[in-house]
């Protein structure tokens, strides 16, 4: 069995129980109640994310079941391993949770949990929202994205959710945009669920800004599924951003101390330099600069100042 919960997902009023899988539990919530749909809220895929971990933790003690109208299940930290541990993969068997779906239901403790995600949340669910940041490696702009598969009105319905949200950017993914093959996106595809993820943030720290967008987005999408009754949001339509082709990437080209140029949000043009790759321990080196490989908006830059070869310097992303 992939992993066992202590209470029922299908049984009305508010529950709190345990995610477990052989000795490892992460908690679990579920408010239902009334007529509805179904809303997943996922955070702490990666464990040194923490805005939605904090966010969604919050939205589990202030939720009030007589308000919900639907039924809301909250996992606010679900890789329970790699959260405790401040780390993006998990300690158990050294695998990252957002490349393990669809997970098997016999196999390592991080197949068995996306098994779980998708088996057990996704296939209950008819929204979804999962939060992420940049982690220790990386800073994003905040942004919720979506996967854009070429069924106009999925597609359309994904954007409106992400409109729902509020945040001034969305990414547009691809099919295999950063592992979106074997991520959670691909779950929500294949349950037919209306789903959004998000970047908000990241350098393994929380920004006020960042929580203020998380808190308010939570609310924000309450309100537009009807599941809390408060006035329907606005649409705040963001603006596109697609990260889909290869040359939104700027990957250093050997090892180094890096030294940013350009800051988030900044628009660059291509071939412009963006950062120096300095070689302390060879002075008698210049630095080797890192150019733009296309127009576009800065919506990450790497956190960490040592990097070597192939890593993600920036992710610079081309207005749609």
């Amino acid at each position: 069995m992939s992993a066992s919960i202590d209470i029922d997902l299908d049984a009305p009023g508010r529950q709190a129980g345990l995610v477990r899988i052989d000795t490892v539990s992460t908690p679990i919530f579920s408010f239902a109640h009334g007529d509805g749909p179904t809303l997943v809220l996922t955070a702490g895929i990666h464990g040194d994310e923490y805005e939605g971990q904090v966010a969604l933790a919050e939205l589990a003690r202030e939720l009030d079941v007589g308000d919900v109208r639907g039924r809301v299940i909250i996992m606010p930290m679900v890789n329970g391993p790699a959260s405790r541990a401040g780390e993006r993969r998990t300690p158990v068997d050294g695998l990252n949770l957002n490349r393990a779906f669809p997970g098997k239901a016999d196999g390592s403790f991080t197949s068995r949990l996306a098994y779980f995600i998708e088996t057990e949340l996704f296939a209950r669910a008819d929204y979804a929202a999962d939060f992420h940041g940049g982690g220790a490696i990386l800073h994003f702009l905040p942004a919720t994205l979506f996967v854009v598969t070429g069924d106009a009105e999925g597609d359309q319905r994904r954007q409106d959710f992400a409109a729902a949200f509020g945040a001034r950017y969305c990414m547009l993914f691809g099919a295999k945009t950063m592992g979106v093959e074997v991520g959670i996106e691909s779950a929500m595809l294949r349950q037919k669920v209306i789903g959004i993820a998000g970047e908000y943030g990241g350098s393994a720290e929380i920004s006020a800004d960042a929580m203020a967008l998380c808190r308010e987005g939570l609310r924000r999408l309450l309100a537009h599924l009807g599941i809390i009754v408060a006035p329907a949001p606005d649409l705040r339509q963001p603006e596109l951003i697609d990260v889909r082709p290869d040359d939104c990437y700027v990957i250093a080209e050997g090892d180094g101390v890096f030294e940013p140029l350009v800051r988030l949000g900044d628009a660059v043009r291509s071939g412009a330099p963006v950062a120096r790759l300095h070689r302390p321990d060879r002075p008698d080196e210049p630095p080797l600069p890192i150019f733009a490989r296309c127009d576009g908006l800065v919506m990450a830059r790497r956190s960490l100042a040592r990097s070597s070869a192939g890593d993600w310097l920036f992710i610079i992303g081309q207005p749609a």
